[in-house]
């Protein structure tokens, strides 16, 4: 009949209303001054913003590069603002995108510490920590507060020193943990450090001794650099020896010597030597040393909090 609707017709129109209200209740209306993402989003974000790429994010958040490719997508979509400017050569993070990350690593440093506080052992607890002063973070305090905060019932006591010394100190019952390097063989690999050549060579000459500044014996990094120099037939002497990461650090600063350090200690005005002009170096391992007989409850988690704000780079959020 014309100008009617047939039953058939009039079921289908219904049927359609019904799958719009279903859908418009099943995703709740979103609003665009509030956050509808998950952890895991920041989370790779700040990896593909601090790796520089999303290959080598998507290594650290155990995802393939496609699907970190898409995530980063779907967040930019939710936010309807563009993070990441992307070529086939190059990555770099828009205004919009370094405003948002400040915030990711805000959001990022809440959460953890929530989970911290709610695991947190009740009983007050003093945690003596050791680490070797050439490999503790310049964010170190930061660190620390950080810890504290989430662990109220956790004193916290820090000693830095020579490894050989901490870890005397730990056999004898004096600290709970240590971090150094690989003094000993009875520790845990928690990362690896690249070392480098830093400071100036002070050669008039091609053949004059290369000039170095190092640590007290016993120093695996300035056993390093002697054998390192010897092996490439450079002569070499020893120029300054100082008893502090500091110390070292404001002798290169003063163009006195050439020296073998962390990356990580690196300053302002302390120029870092290519292999070029220099024997390539190894990595290092910081390693945790814990007592054989210690119980305190807030060791280990000391070290996986150390170990998860390396690896998920809040360190640049304490920086």
């Amino acid at each position: 009949m014309n100008g009617s609707i047939s039953i058939t017709e009039l079921c289908q129109v219904s049927f359609v209303k019904l799958a719009i209200e279903i859908q418009s209740m099943s995703e709740p209306n979103r609003s665009p001054f509030k956050l509808e993402t998950d952890l895991l989003s920041l989370r790779t974000l700040i990896a593909v913003v601090e790796e520089g790429g999303f290959s080598a994010a998507a290594g650290r958040v155990n995802r393939t590069q496609s699907a970190v490719s898409l995530q980063i997508a779907k967040l930019e979509e939710r936010l309807n603002v563009k993070l990441l400017d992307r070529t086939s050569r190059s990555l770099s993070v828009t205004p919009a995108g370094e405003k948002f990350v400040n915030y990711a690593y805000r959001i990022l440093e809440m959460a953890d510490e929530a989970i911290l506080a709610v695991t947190s052992p009740d009983e007050p607890t003093l945690l003596r920590v050791g680490f070797t002063e050439y490999l503790a973070p310049q964010h170190l305090h930061t660190l620390l507060a950080r810890f504290r905060r989430a662990h109220p019932n956790c004193d916290l006591s820090l000693v830095l020193g020579i490894g050989p010394e901490m870890l005397d100190s730990l056999n004898q019952g004096k600290l709970d943990v240590v971090f150094a390097g690989p003094e000993a063989t009875n520790g845990e690999v928690l990362w690896e450090e690249p070392l480098v050549w830093t400071g100036t060579m002070n050669q008039e000459q091609p053949d004059d001794p290369v000039e170095l500044v190092t640590f007290p014996q016993p120093c695996s990094y300035r056993q390093l650099a002697f054998e390192s120099l010897s092996k490439a037939g450079k002569q070499w002497k020893l120029s300054i020896e100082a008893n502090s990461v500091q110390a070292i650090q404001s002798a290169i600063k003063a163009g006195l010597g050439l020296s073998v350090l962390p990356r990580s200690t690196i300053q302002e005005g302390m120029p870092i030597l290519g292999d070029d002009a220099l024997p390539s170096l190894p990595t290092t391992p910081v390693m945790s040393y814990m007592g054989a007989d210690t119980a305190n409850p807030y060791a280990q988690r000391f070290i996986d909090y150390l170990v998860a704000s390396k690896g998920e780079g809040l360190a640049a959020v304490a920086a």
